[in-house]
């Protein structure tokens, strides 16, 4: 994570949910609030102008869009970690199957990478 002493201070107002789930986050996460609304602002500054456009019409339909919008950001970061940490870990393995390999073949390797642990 960067250093965050060496940057400016930016204030913002937050309703009282919104502030009072900073701090939880922030205890939760052994982190300072300070540091919860520097991650957010390093997300929403990257965001292209497209997006930010799209971030505030969700915002004016609500609560619910809102929600509804976070829960699909959170699947598309979680399900890009899954493919990087699946490209992470075919990249240690070498190939040991032929493209064309057997049920048998499959089968078989499975039995002996399982007996190797």
């Amino acid at each position: 994570m960067e250093n965050l002493v060496s940057g400016r201070t930016v204030s913002a107002y937050a309703d009282e949910r919104t502030a009072s789930s900073v701090a939880e986050m922030a205890r939760l996460e052994d982190r300072s609030p300070a540091q919860i609304a520097a991650a957010a602002l390093r997300l929403y500054v990257r965001l292209p102008l497209a997006a930010r456009d799209a971030w505030r019409r969700v915002e004016a339909a609500g609560e619910s869009a809102v929600e509804q919008a976070a829960r699909a950001a959170g699947r598309a970061l979680l399900d890009r970690q899954y493919e990087d940490a699946l490209a992470a870990g075919l990249a240690r393995h070498e190939r040991r199957l032929a493209a064309d390999a057997s049920e048998s073949d499959i089968l078989a390797h499975a039995v002996e990478i399982s007996r190797a642990r």
